[in-house]
């Protein structure tokens, strides 16, 4: 049976991929207690990646087989601080507990999000907000990792999905949850043709599944690349206004003349009043929601297309 150690465990999809996978031993790592991951694992491991017991790193050390991590922070109110003790700090605790020769395969659940923290980076962009310290965050996880990979040859395979959604978005308060959740409360949206790639979280927990099949590793997956990336996003990709006529079902598209100066104003009117823990509308949401996410032609990533299903 083989090993899969998944960090990260205890998240949105974490929990997810933790009950999707089968005939597998499986090592839940999370800061977070879940019940129902613990049952389905065969170890459970509840500790801080930045602040690990003695029992932690005796299992980390000890582990032989396939990682899968998924472990890092998202949330608009986050600091730079923050994003780097959990994204960037607890990412080199956590590969430098792990021996080198013991690791089959890593998996890294990364983000879209890192190619713009990459643009960002060489382009040397002012970081004005909460998203873009995520973004250059998640770059750097990234590099930390290849470099360890590369540094150790261990197969690496990066997959950046996009905003991910299924029929529990709207629970886990994700940014596409919660659009899904306004457009069904109020049946009428605004019109916004602003191309937004997607990620299902069924595809994305398939291609992981996929990639850790090693009968089908080891048929199609080139052995002479070591570091391989995948940008995980659904086709076609569908600007805001179609999302909301045929995902979430909207019944009424009005076109608002200036919406986002006015949005923006709004979001402006919400801080000025303190109201922002209440409303959820902010500066930085308003720039992000009219932000592209098309990523099919980003240089150093190729679509994942699962030709087996």
């Amino acid at each position: 049976m083989k090993n899969v150690l998944i960090t990260g465990a205890c998240g949105y999809v974490g929990k997810a991929l933790v009950s999707e996978l089968e005939n597998l031993k499986i090592f839940s790592l999370d800061r977070i207690y879940d019940e129902q991951v613990s049952e389905q694992s065969h170890k459970f491991i509840c500790n801080d990646l930045n602040k690990l017991s003695i029992d932690t790193k005796s299992a980390l050390i000890n582990f032989s087989g396939i990682i899968v991590h998924l472990a890092a922070a998202r949330s608009d109110d986050f600091s730079k601080k923050t994003y780097l003790i959990d994204n960037i700090k607890a990412t080199e605790v956590f590969i430098e507990r792990l021996d080198p020769k013991k690791i089959q395969l890593f998996i890294h659940a990364g983000s879209v999000a890192a190619i713009d923290g990459e643009i960002l980076e060489q382009e040397g962009k002012p970081i004005t907000c909460a998203d873009d310290w995520y973004r250059l965050s998640k770059y750097h996880q990234q590099k930390i990792i290849e470099s360890w990979a590369i540094l150790n040859n261990i197969p690496l395979i990066i997959l950046a999905p996009s905003a991910i959604y299924d029929f529990n978005a709207r629970q886990n308060s994700t940014n596409i949850g919660r659009l899904e959740k306004a457009v069904t409360f109020l049946k009428v949206v605004p019109e916004i043709n602003v191309p937004k790639s997607l990620t299902s979280m069924k595809e994305f927990i398939n291609a992981i599944k996929y990639l850790i099949d090693e009968k089908i590793r080891t048929t199609h997956y080139d052995r002479d690349v070591l570091v391989q990336r995948y940008l995980v996003i659904d086709k076609p990709v569908m600007t805001i206004t179609n999302i909301c006529k045929k995902m979430f079902k909207a019944k009424l598209i009005i076109k608002i003349p200036k919406l986002q100066i006015l949005l923006l104003f709004i979001a402006n009117l919400i801080k000025l009043l303190r109201l922002h823990k209440k409303i959820p509308l902010s500066k930085e949401r308003v720039i992000k929601l009219y932000k592209p996410t098309d990523y099919s032609d980003v240089t150093g990533y190729k679509e994942w297309i699962n030709e087996e299903n």
